[in-house]
């Protein structure tokens, strides 16, 4: 698979804080990564969320998806719906939201120095997940890098493929943008 298309950065880098606050969100995705090494497998509810929410297609999306972004994607669901979320778009587009994480594209080595990078040196990191300019593609070495940075856009794009609705496609695809569609999707993704 080659990648080819050109546009800007859909996610910007964290702004001028403080360096404690990096720090500290740094540490926690270390934690996020520490937990991930040793995922539960999917229960009967969670198999049941899937049926009631996703098409068939959608279900075949999610089941691309590592068993962390899984898991880490039915907490999303599960604290949407605990704050009183009934909608089905909202709902649909958590359970794909880092769908474009999956299929081998983004493996878990991958995240730690995408987060790093995020936060200690963001030039490297747009460098990284730069698109190709003039009809070239993007080296294969630096793809994990550039899938794990523009994951919400090939989420989006798998989930219209899947049949979702174009709002939910739309809510995958702006899910890093606080104020944007998804600012409620956002918000619960970060905190959890």
């Amino acid at each position: 698979m080659t990648v080819c298309p050109s546009m800007s950065s859909p996610i910007s880098p964290l702004p001028n804080t403080h360096m404690p606050a990096r720090l500290a969100a740094a540490r926690y995705r270390v934690y996020q990564l520490w937990r991930s090494l040793l995922p539960r497998p999917l229960t009967n509810d969670d198999h049941d969320i899937l049926i009631a929410t996703l098409p068939p297609a959608g279900r075949a999306v999610f089941a691309s998806m590592s068993r962390n972004d899984q898991r880490h994607s039915l907490t999303v669901y599960r604290a949407l719906r605990a704050r009183g979320c009934d909608d089905a778009d909202l709902l649909a587009a958590a359970l794909l939201h880092d769908s474009g994480k999956g299929g081998g594209r983004v493996r878990l080595w991958v995240r730690p120095p995408v987060v790093l990078l995020r936060a200690f040196a963001p030039r490297l990191l747009d460098w990284l997940t730069r698109r190709a300019v003039n009809g070239t593609c993007v080296p294969r070495w630096r793809r994990p890098f550039y899938y794990a940075w523009h994951h919400a856009e090939i989420g989006a794009d798998l989930a219209a493929e899947a049949g979702l609705s174009e709002r939910a496609v739309l809510l995958i695809r702006t899910h890093h943008q606080p104020h944007g569609p998804a600012a409620e999707l956002h918000a619960v993704d970060d905190a959890v």
